[in-house]
């Protein structure tokens, strides 16, 4: 309670200065020293900065030691003006201007002899030599100029520091979230969008983007001060603003068959020929196509302008961006359509440099046959129809040169159903019947249901601020920042199960039925407050510290709530022949209940951030920088959820078929009780739970090899300590009986000299449970990740514009067993992944080879170049490592029943490399008068149209008789082939 105390204490002392603001700067400054041509410095020389992105023009005067500062500066190109009596006025032009990046811009005035003015144009500064923060800005250039998907995964995959685990080709991922990697971490990530939170969860990213809106999109990925408090990346996006003129774009593109090419290898032309690395089709006919889009277009267009010229301004923007693909021997087609029916922005200029500025978006999707494929028919495949609105409301104030104060009240709701296809008529409804699984496969049965549906609302209020304050003589300087952070996030996590029931199966036999306690709509919430300070001391000319003490408060919990099952009918009545402790456990489960609100959790962390930045010859244009920081997690719905009486769970049993029929007639069909699933109070969250941490510890050298132009090599170490996950003490303990099994080998044919005999572990007959929810003190839960990491950036300027990277990470760690690999769903795939995810290897069966070393690697290079009569030419080039992986097996225990084994280690194999190159060409068209300007583009994906596999299985089958291997290997998804893309854009 002291902690907490402590924690609203520093709170309430940021309110009494009436100061809040966001937790990352969404703008940039400017610091500079003024001197006149003999080298003194000079006092009282007013800086005016002017830019299309500033409502009015912002002044500062230099001190006594001749330094001025231009405080929070939205992104955008500014003109300086440095004017003092008796010396010539100097304009500085060109001066770019990026979020969350301080800026050194000295200046030197000469006596003047004559009232005149000089301009200098052009020498804008690309190093920041003050900042520990690595990332990318892409700005409007790398935004609108560079052919890429237009969306933030995209814009990622061609960033250096960041791993995407999914490949687009020309939009091929449109309405698919795709997973990323910053510096070796893929979780406990951050995205704010003008700066309200609209992180789903611990980390993903909530709804799809109206790209056309951005003013700029800035990733962090190593060195975030203490503004930020999760240890993976931020994502901070701002929106435009309008301005002091009407103006607006329109952009449109489309693709469709006709621009399509066909890139299926000719070894999966033919069922079961394996190509030279050993991978092949079961596609009757073969492959045809791979999944390519049969139509995608996307409809983009925005206006800006005053309400009042120098006080107001407003913005609105609409997108559309509707795909249909097909789907890998499926002859149905799936649909990811995306709509921001509209993005709305305005700013208000108060008196005394003070701004209003509102804020709200609509973003919906539709996704009316989400995971069709080949092991998901369109039974189980899930109805998608979502949307999410962020908005606030902020006020920001420039009281000096010295103080800046801004405040923000915010909101994001996102409301996110994943339903039957009987409910919108896509599949009959007395054709649908329960679910089932083959286990060896994962293929669910075709006109069965899914196992996993919901209707999932959150709401995440929020309010942020900060006050950021200068001051100088205590030995050196102190750019000062001291901010608060407070939000509430609550999860209604409604869960429903078509029948209440779901059958897994083991060849022809059922062996396990699944009884579930839906339905339900358990409510969690954390309420999270955070304070931080942060101090960017200029000791000297050269060498600027930046110090940082972050603290968060975190209480999980849940209110009153109440729950109706529905149960089973076939159990309703006596449960004869059962044991009296299972028809207890049966009567409990399906019970009514109401549960009074509790705290499950409650944490209090002290994050500190140390660092440095030292200007290696004094001129701004080289740079060392060093940094340490310490991050802990958000725990969003995680901990409460996995207690709450109220919440998804089920009751797991060995089948029994005495009727023959593979469906549950009665309780005499119940086999040995076998596992619970799910929260609903059969978790129990440790009492003394603390909090997963991350240390990073990154060094940069950055250097301006001539204007524009820099390159930087880095080394970024980054750890993940103290994760919490799901343990099984009585199991864990227990789990000593020593079983064997036969693992047929890569060809899946028993006999055929590949075989090898597995020991695996189970647990005795009649073992009861205790799952807890806590920190496992085990090292193989322990995580490290190192990166060496060089790259070369020119801003554009003079026609053209260059950004190239590569990097190399080793990612040691606890790798889980999957069922398939490639970058979507990897066997070597860290412990958060989406896809057979087994959390923490309590399971020993799971944790065979323990922790590992895998790695990966990436080059990128993108570019443009403006060739006469203003014709462009643009391009990416990305070469992505696949992932390491190790060959599983699906094994059947006694009693711990069905198991997933890696039977390799994870760098046994590595998925195929993958290039793609894209290419631009276009041509602008300047319009008469002041109609604007006309640009018509061809953009050109994948151009060698290669085939790579980058889905397929990894999980040993034994070959089903009269086949010559079983489906290892087996190609599900290819990477997409070239797409001709034609757009347009107009701009006035």
């Amino acid at each position: 309670m002291r902690s907490r105390f402590a924690v609203l204490a520093i709170a309430a002392l940021v309110l009494a200065f009436a100061i809040p603001a966001a937790a990352q700067d969404f703008r940039g400054r400017i610091n500079g020293t003024v001197t006149d041509n003999s080298g003194a410095l000079l006092p009282g020389v007013t800086v005016t900065a002017t830019s299309p992105a500033l409502i009015q023009p912002m002044t500062a005067v230099t001190g006594e030691d001749g330094t001025y500062r231009l405080i929070a500066l939205p992104a955008g190109t500014y003109v300086l003006t440095y004017e003092l009596q008796g010396f010539q006025t100097l304009k500085r032009e060109g001066i770019r201007v990026v979020i969350n990046t301080t800026l050194s811009v000295d200046a030197q005035l000469n006596v003047a002899t004559l009232q005149e003015t000089v301009t200098v144009t052009g020498e804008s500064p690309v190093v920041d030599t003050s900042t520990t923060t690595v990332g990318t800005n892409f700005t409007n250039e790398l935004l609108t100029e560079i052919p890429n998907a237009r969306d933030i995964w995209a814009a990622m995959a061609q960033a250096p520091g960041f791993q995407v685990t999914g490949y687009d080709v020309g939009g091929s991922h449109t309405g698919t979230q795709t997973g990323y990697i910053t510096y070796g971490v893929s979780q406990q990530n951050t995205t704010r969008i003008e700066g309200v939170n609209t992180t789903e969860g611990v980390s993903a990213n909530a709804g799809y983007f109206d790209f056309g809106s951005f003013e700029e999109f800035q990733l962090g990925g190593a060195g975030n001060d203490a503004a930020q408090d999760v240890p993976g990346a931020s994502l901070n996006i701002t929106v435009k603003s309008g301005g002091d003129r009407f103006q607006g774009t329109f952009y449109g593109d489309f693709e469709n068959d006709d621009t399509i090419s066909d890139n299926v290898p000719d070894a999966f032309a033919t069922p079961n020929t394996k190509d030279d690395n050993g991978f092949f089709t079961k596609a009757a006919g073969g492959l045809q196509r791979g999944n390519p889009i049969t139509k995608q277009y996307d409809i983009n267009f925005n206006l800006g302008g005053p309400l009042w010229k120098g006080k107001a301004w407003w913005f609105y923007s609409y997108r559309l961006n509707d795909q249909y693909k097909t789907i890998i021997g499926l002859p149905d087609l799936a649909r990811s359509k995306l709509t921001n029916a509209y993005t709305i922005k305005g700013t208000f200029q108060l008196p005394k440099n003070n701004q209003l500025i509102g804020y709200m978006n609509k973003r919906e999707k539709l996704q009316d046959k989400r995971d069709l494929g080949p092991t998901t028919p369109l039974s189980a495949s899930l109805y998608q129809s979502s949307r999410n609105y962020p908005w606030k409301a902020q006020w920001t104030s420039v009281v000096s040169d010295k103080l800046f104060i801004d405040v923000l009240a915010g909101n994001w709701y996102n409301f996110f159903p994943l339903r039957p296809q009987t409910e919108f008529g896509n599949f009959p409804v007395d054709q649908f019947v329960p679910g089932r699984i083959e286990q060896t496969t994962s293929q669910y049965f075709d006109g069965g249901a899914n196992d996993f549906y919901q209707d999932q609302k959150r709401y995440k209020p929020q309010w942020y601020g900060t006050v950021s304050y200068f001051k100088s003589g205590w030995h050196g300087s102190h750019d000062f920042k001291i901010g608060y952070e407070g939000r509430r996030e609550r999860q209604m996590l409604g869960r429903d199960q078509p029948f209440d029931i779901f059958y897994r199966d083991r060849g022809t036999a059922v062996e396990f039925v699944d009884l579930y306690n839906t339905p339900v709509v358990p409510i969690n919430q954390v309420n999270a407050h955070g304070v931080f300070l942060q101090d960017g001391w200029k000791y000297n000319n050269r060498l600027t510290l930046n110090l940082g003490l972050r603290v968060d408060y975190y209480k999980d919990g849940w209110p009153e709530q109440s729950q109706t099952p529905n149960g089973l009918p076939q159990l309703s009545g006596s449960l004869d022949p059962l044991p009296a402790a299972e028809q207890t456990r049966i009567r409990n489960f399906y019970a009514p209940r109401t549960v009074e609100g509790q705290t499950i959790a409650e944490t209090t962390t002290v994050g500190p951030r140390v660092g440095f930045a030292y200007d290696v010859r004094g001129n701004g244009k080289s740079v060392i920088k060093g940094f340490y920081g310490r991050f802990y997690f958000n725990s969003a719905d995680t901990v409460a959820n996995n207690e709450n009486p109220v919440g998804q769970a089920t009751l797991r049993y060995r089948f029994n078929d005495r009727n023959g029929n593979r469906l549950l007639d009665g309780p005499n069909e119940l086999g040995a009780f076998n596992a619970t699933l799910g929260g609903a109070g059969f978790v129990t969250v440790d009492p003394n739970l603390d909090r997963p941490y991350g240390d990073e510890i990154s060094t940069h050298y950055e250097q301006e090899l001539r204007e524009g132009l820099s390159a930087r090599v880095s080394f970024v170490y980054k750890n993940l300590r103290n994760e919490w996950a799901e343990v099984d003490l009585i199991r864990d303990a227990a789990q000593t009986v020593p079983v064997t099994r036969l693992d047929p080998g890569p060809e899946g044919i028993i006999g055929d000299g590949n075989d090898q005999n597995i020991t695996l572990k189970d647990i005795p007959a009649g073992t009861g449970t205790q799952r807890v929810f806590t920190n496992p003190d085990d090292p193989r839960y322990d995580s490290n990740y190192q990166t060496v990491e060089f790259a070369v950036n020119r801003r554009f300027r003079n026609g053209w514009m260059l950004l190239t990277s590569f990097e190399y990470s080793w990612l040691d760690q606890f790798h889980n067993q999957t069922s398939t690999t490639s970058v979507l769903s990897a066997a070597g795939n860290d412990k958060t992944g989406t896809a057979g995810a087994n959390g923490y290897p309590w399971n020993d069966n799971f944790g065979l080879f323990g922790r590992e070393t895998s790695t990966i690697w990436n080059y990128k290079l993108i570019g443009r170049y403006t060739l006469p009569w203003e014709i462009g030419t643009s391009g990416s080039y990305k070469l992505q490592s696949g992932r390491n992986w190790g060959r599983a097996v699906s094994f059947s225990l006694p009693n711990l029943g069905n198991q997933t084994v890696r039977v390799e280690p994870v760098d046994a194999n590595r998925a195929p490399n993958v290039h793609i190159v894209d290419l631009r060409f276009d041509k602008s068209i300047r319009l008469p008068g002041k109609a604007g300007r006309l640009v018509g583009m061809v953009d050109v994906f994948n151009l060698f149209n290669l085939g790579t596999p980058i889905v397929f299985r990894t999980l040993t089958q034994t070959a089903p008789a009269g086949q010559p291997f079983g489906n290892f290997q087996e190609v599900l998804a290819l990477l997409d082939p070239r797409i001709v893309r034609f757009g347009i854009r107009y701009e006035f």
